[in-house]
């Protein structure tokens, strides 16, 4: 699939099965549009939370056996039904693409990684769900590395979510080591920062 947008990893890429190709892209691009929407753009936060309730107004559609009426929903539709996929994951990710909406500051490390939980996590679930391999030996194993996924994407976008005025590194941890968000809005990498 050609992905405009910056990635760190293949999207339905030529090593998936075949069959797995489109129901992984229609997975990609509900995700990608619906993070997008909290995150790119100047769009005032009411709007960008309206447009995400548009997609929950989707999804229940989907859940209904209804008619879609955004056009990306209807692949994605057919994915649900053709794989039986789990609702609550793709619920999930609409939660923490709300929040980035409005928080922009995390605690410590576990409220971090509750939004993890919802934003990472449901996509290995997701993955685990099309491969018939959806066990409970193997979430906890999926969990870890689409949170590792997630936090490797927060270290190195620094930059990036500081000009967007969200800070995902823990404040607990920069405090413990005594990084500042001055030290962020500078650039500055010290001892203190690695």
């Amino acid at each position: 699939m050609p992905v405009d947008h910056y990635e760190n990893f293949p999207v339905a890429s030529l090593l998936l099965p075949a069959p797995l190709r489109a129901p992984v892209e229609a997975i990609y691009v509900f995700a990608r549009s619906a993070d997008d929407i909290a995150d790119e753009g100047d769009a005032p936060p009411v709007a960008r939370l309206a447009r995400l309730n548009d997609y929950r107004r989707e999804l229940h559609l989907i859940e209904q056996g209804k008619a879609t009426t955004i056009a990306l929903f209807e692949p994605l539709a057919r994915t649900i039904r053709d794989q039986a996929l789990p609702m609550q994951y793709f619920r999930d990710q609409l939660d923490a693409f709300s929040q980035d909406v409005g928080k922009t500051r995390y605690r410590d490390f576990d409220e971090l990684r509750y939004y993890c939980r919802r934003s990472a996590d449901p996509v290995g679930r997701l993955m685990l769900c099309l491969f018939k391999a959806h066990r409970n030996e193997l979430l906890g194993r999926s969990d870890a590395i689409c949170t590792s996924l997630q936090l490797i994407n927060f270290w190195q976008d620094v930059a990036i979510d500081w000009a967007k005025g969200r800070v995902y590194l823990p404040a607990a941890d920069m405090a413990r080591f005594g990084v500042t968000e001055q030290q962020i809005a500078d650039g500055v990498v010290d001892d203190r920062w690695r």
